[in-house]
């Protein structure tokens, strides 16, 4: 088995029977910047953003090739390991229950919520793999990244602090760092306020891209932008460097 990779989902071997429906043969978005405020809101529900993460991380399937070698009148098949990001009901449960970002999602719930999802926009029913007398249904997001640029900063606060919460801890196990528990605290209130504030930014950049976003350099390149704007703000100039003096106090 080689390393893992992401292709086409058609091209796994699950689903290389798949027969796939009208949005399913529609290429995925690279990334889509929602404006909404209730398409943002459709996403806050928990269980609906736990789906979109599981769909989002996939799971591990098989790319199975076939040559022939006329020469020495050989087959020769190889199979290597490559990441699926369409699922099905199942699938999204199991991984749900191994998956670090979220709660285990239920059968009930996921019948409850991917109507929901489908009909907001944030996931299509990519197509079917009919086995015998039984039929699977499998979904996928119809975009590879959401920004939600209409959802209101101060709403989405506990999952801003529980994501920076988890950077922090990262950071502190990766880093030789020496920070005192109270400047660790503080520096927490200084990356939310931080990201609050780029959330803002973000809406103004994003209107300044011209039309969809089909590559991914196109993120880098906005990132890049938000960055460069974000200076521009003194409060978030002095954040940052507050930030860095605790971060790098000793060097």
């Amino acid at each position: 088995m080689g390393n893992i990779n992401t292709v086409f989902e058609n091209e796994t071997d699950t689903l290389k029977d798949i027969v796939l429906t009208k949005e399913g043969k529609t290429p995925q978005k690279e990334v889509e910047f929602v404006y909404d405020k209730q398409k943002c809101d459709e996403l806050a529900e928990p269980v609906r953003f736990q789906i979109v993460q599981v769909l989002r991380q996939g799971i591990d399937d098989t790319q199975t090739t076939e040559d022939f070698n006329e020469e020495t009148n050989e087959r020769i098949i190889r199979q290597k390991m490559v990441k699926r990001n369409t699922m099905s009901v199942v699938e999204i449960v199991k991984a749900s229950t191994q998956s670090d970002c979220c709660e285990v999602i239920t059968k009930n719930q996921l019948y409850h919520h991917l109507p929901k999802l489908i009909e907001s926009g944030y996931v299509i029913k990519y197509g079917t793999v009919t086995t015998g007398k039984r039929t699977t249904d499998y979904y996928r997001r119809t975009a590879k990244g959401f920004m939600l640029l209409g959802a209101d900063p101060s709403a989405d606060e506990d999952h801003i602090r529980r994501k920076i919460s988890e950077g922090r801890e990262k950071i502190v196990s990766i880093f030789d760092l020496n920070i005192s528990p109270e400047s660790s605290n503080e520096l927490s209130e200084l990356w939310v306020k931080s990201t609050q504030l780029q959330m803002e930014y973000r809406v103004k950049i994003a209107k300044m891209i011209r039309g969809d976003v089909a590559d991914s350099e196109v993120l880098e390149l906005f990132e890049l932008m938000l960055n460069i704007y974000s200076m521009g703000s003194d409060e978030y100039v002095q954040i940052q460097r507050r930030m860095q003096e605790i971060l790098f106090s000793d060097t």
